[in-house]
């Protein structure tokens, strides 16, 4: 057990004599960038395995995606005449109401007359 502590103790002055603030501070510095590119390597590798899942070819994966693109503006499209109908049948609902007015009004006219 005390030869343990020696050791330990031993290879902690080692370790304090080689990482002093002035070899830490460059492996520092270097290891930002270092990170960096391993960390976009692994996202690309990681990309790579969905698609390798889903067990389609690039070009499908292309024609999916432009798929959806097409969708989501044949859904907006879809709401702009939406749009435009329930407008436009608020305006002919206002025309009948203005017409039903208008034969109230003769018929009351006649009435009167008689």
């Amino acid at each position: 057990m005390v030869s343990f502590c020696i050791i330990l103790c031993d290879v902690l002055e080692i370790v304090r004599a080689i990482f002093t603030p002035d070899v830490i501070a460059p492996i520092m510095i270097f290891s930002i960038p270092i990170s960096a590119i391993l960390g976009s390597f692994y996202y690309k590798l990681q990309k790579l395995k969905v698609e390798n899942k889903l067990g389609l070819a690039p070009e499908d994966l292309n024609l999916l995606r432009e798929s959806l693109i097409e969708n989501k503006n044949m859904n907006e499209r879809v709401k702009n005449l939406e749009t435009i109908i329930t407008s436009l049948d608020k305006e002919i609902l206002a025309l009948k109401a203005a017409e039903n007015e208008a034969e109230n009004i003769k018929k009351l006219a006649e009435n009167v007359k008689k």
